[in-house]
């Protein structure tokens, strides 16, 4: 009789343990979640971009030569128009003086072409009164004639060699203005890559200058998924890998429509108008972007 008390007394504790075992899973894990904060998901969309000025150039020489002046350093501020670089000049000169040269002999020729038909026409009325007093054949007429057409000729072609020539030399006078760089916009020489007595190859860029009184980022790194979310406008959040710390807000200010193939996807550039600045941002510098979509 005792065990069966003692077995009913154990049974007891057993359920009274089971019952307060669940009551705290039930309510204490319940108030737990209660002090738990409700994360939302971050649906900005992140990518790359790079630091540009708003207006820059990059220059070069539209003609091979040797480097005979550079007039501008590095660091150096430049207006439009501010002479930059020149080649050696010389051997572009003499072509524009042989050039002009052979026009003045070219009008000469023409001067004379044109006394040589006057002369022509004047023989032909001679034989023509001639004719009239019954003192020349038709053959002298026929003959007089023809040289006169013969030297009509002579002048036209003298006169198209001087537009030719004149035409030669307009050539090698743009030449000659191609020897020079000019700064096309204000602004900060940036980056000068060349010395007197290089050889200046077309299309290598020798210069460029940046207007640093405005910047903006650019990113390529927005794929066709993610460039239908974005809008003009749609605000933006700013870092940079080379300077920690700095957060700029900004936001989208033009869309390239055409999309390009890189690292394997279809992508899409990006404008980013900064609302601030910070002076130790350069040109080509890393940008992490954080884009939120109006929508």
């Amino acid at each position: 009789m005792a065990m069966i008390k003692r077995h009913w007394l154990l049974c007891l504790v057993l359920m009274v343990v089971l019952a307060i075992s669940s009551w705290w899973l039930l309510n204490g894990r319940q108030g737990e979640k209660k002090d738990i904060p409700v994360v939302k998901a971050d649906d900005r969309i992140l990518a790359e971009g790079i630091v540009y000025p708003v207006h820059y150039a990059e220059l070069s020489m539209p003609v091979e030569g040797t480097i005979g002046e550079i007039l501008i350093k590095e660091g150096d501020n430049v207006v439009a128009g501010q002479p930059i670089i020149r080649l050696v000049r010389e051997d572009y000169q003499e072509r524009v003086g042989s050039d002009r040269s052979n026009v003045a002999g070219a009008v000469a020729a023409v001067e004379q072409a044109r006394v040589n038909v006057a002369d022509a026409e004047r023989e032909l009325q001679r034989q023509q009164r001639l004719e009239n007093a019954g003192a020349a054949t038709r053959q002298k007429i026929e003959q007089a004639q023809m040289e006169v057409e013969r030297k009509r000729a002579a002048l036209t072609q003298a006169q198209a060699d001087v537009s030719a020539r004149e035409g030669k030399v307009s050539e090698s006078q743009k030449v000659l203005d191609k020897a020079e760089i000019r700064a096309p916009i204000n602004g900060t020489v940036v980056f000068l890559d060349v010395k007197v007595g290089e050889h200046a190859a077309t299309g290598k860029v020798l210069v460029r200058i940046a207007d640093e009184s405005g910047w903006e980022v650019r990113s390529d790194d927005l794929t066709e998924l993610a460039i239908a979310k974005v809008k003009l406008g749609d605000a933006v959040n700013l870092t940079f890998d080379g300077i920690p710390g700095v957060d700029i807000p900004g936001k989208i200010k033009f869309i390239r429509s055409y999309g390009e193939k890189k690292r394997g996807d279809m992508t899409y550039t990006v404008f980013i108008a900064p609302e601030q600045w910070d002076d130790r941002l350069r040109w080509n510098m890393t940008a992490q972007i954080a884009i939120s979509p109006s929508e």
